[in-house]
């Protein structure tokens, strides 16, 4: 149950802490986790943190990025919840590297990430004869063995929402709590880059304990109140009207309506007038969406093509299966992407959204009224890592990273 929450972008430190006294005040006899995602200059995170700490002693966190708007000011995220923490340290997968489907289909060198070596003791270490997409299967169903201890004694019908914030590879959690809640809903914020600011790659908070992999989260129950899960993927223009996947493996669509994929790329790319020879897939501008009664329902960025094989590479462990339905889209370039904070009067929500990897060191475009502006009812966190979400049990879960690309899980 979400007991409440609020979004707070503040010009000082001393202001923001303002801010979350009258939040701890308003709180103090609700008990709950407390959540939060901030994002604060260098010298102000310890004052803070440790503040957060102090109020709230049950509480999962992580730093995040400010909203391009508000990049200039101290932005924290804060909500009070009712649900089942845990603590996962499942390992996630690499990152997909460009054809390395076919190249590994017989015969690979690469070696397994240290944490999943023991799920994989019978091979000996003979990674030469393996077969990788059976190796990633046995993985899910070795999976649910490793779901965090505190989720073991619930039932998959206790949980209807799963919230977690995650390192930047959450594929072991994610398939973890699809094998073990697999009508629940998940959402999972990928924290913001740490290196420069704390030297950890992500960082994570969780009751007093700072962590730099893994994932902290909490397990909602339908007794405690509906949610329903939305995304909405803002500004993506049609290439190509709907088309049908007719074989796929890995990350790799191999066929498109039984032709050459990238060739139907570049064509469409022509008829609107883009020139494919020079920025074809190098930025994230091309996309293939998953279509479901018109609409987007999932959306993966297209890394690379091959004209003369035909393959396109998608930025994501698996493709579409055979039969899906899909449009090829392209996110116009955009000198700012405008991710404003808007008072809703609706139900109460908490929403991740994918931001741009930089954005200028002007001015903010928002500037504020006065030294704090507080959005009740709402929690908002960005980061550059972008989200994962699964809705119940026919959808994968997958990685949102369009800039302006919004998940809300809201309270009904």
């Amino acid at each position: 149950m979400m007991i409440r929450a609020q979004t707070i972008v503040a010009r000082t430190p001393n202001a923001l802490l303002a801010s979350l006294d009258r939040f701890h005040l308003q709180s103090k006899a609700k008990g709950g986790t407390f959540l939060f995602a901030l994002s604060a200059p260098l010298d102000a995170l310890s004052v803070i943190t440790s503040h957060l700490k102090s109020h709230f002693p049950r509480h999962i966190g992580c730093l995040s990025s400010p909203l391009p708007a508000y990049h200039s000011h101290i932005m924290c995220a804060v909500a009070l919840l009712n649900g089942i923490t845990f603590r996962s340290t499942i390992a996630g997968r690499a990152d997909p590297q460009v054809g390395r489907w076919h190249a590994a289909r017989h015969s690979s060198t690469q070696q397994l990430p240290a944490a999943q070596s023991s799920v994989f003791e019978e091979f000996n270490g003979d990674v030469g004869k393996v077969n990788w997409e059976d190796i990633w299967d046995r993985t899910a169903m070795s999976a649910q063995e490793m779901i965090p201890v505190e989720l073991r004694t619930a039932r998959p019908e206790d949980v209807s929402s799963i919230l977690y914030f995650s390192d930047k590879a959450p594929e072991g959690i994610a398939k973890a709590l699809k094998a073990t809640f697999p009508h629940s809903n998940e959402l999972g914020f990928l924290a913001s880059s740490t290196p420069f600011i704390t030297g950890r790659p992500v960082t994570l908070f969780h009751d007093g304990e700072i962590y730099s992999d893994g994932a902290i989260g909490i397990a909602l129950q339908p007794s405690l109140g509906h949610t329903s899960l939305t995304v909405e993927f803002p500004d993506l223009v049609d290439l190509t009207p709907d088309l049908q996947i007719t074989s796929s493996e890995g990350n790799l669509i191999l066929t498109i309506d039984n032709g050459n994929p990238t060739r139907l790329l570049l064509a469409a790319m022509n008829k609107h007038g883009l020139d494919g020879r020079d920025v074809l897939l190098k930025d994230d501008e091309f996309y293939v969406g998953v279509m479901s009664n018109g609409k987007v329902e999932r959306l993966h960025r297209i890394t690379s093509g091959d004209p003369s094989r035909g393959t396109i590479a998608l930025g994501t462990m698996s493709a579409p299966p055979q039969g899906s339905t899909i449009r090829m889209l392209y996110l116009p370039r955009r000198d700012e992407v405008t991710l404003n904070l808007k008072p809703t009067h609706g139900n109460t929500s908490i929403s991740f959204i994918a931001i741009p990897d930089s954005f200028g060191d002007g001015p903010p475009s928002s500037a504020l009224d006065n030294d704090v502006l507080v959005i009740d009812g709402n929690f908002v966190a960005g980061s550059e890592n972008g989200f994962m979400l699964r809705r119940g049990a026919k959808e994968e879960g997958w990685i949102c990273t369009l800039p302006g690309g919004q998940a809300c899980l809201r309270w009904t």
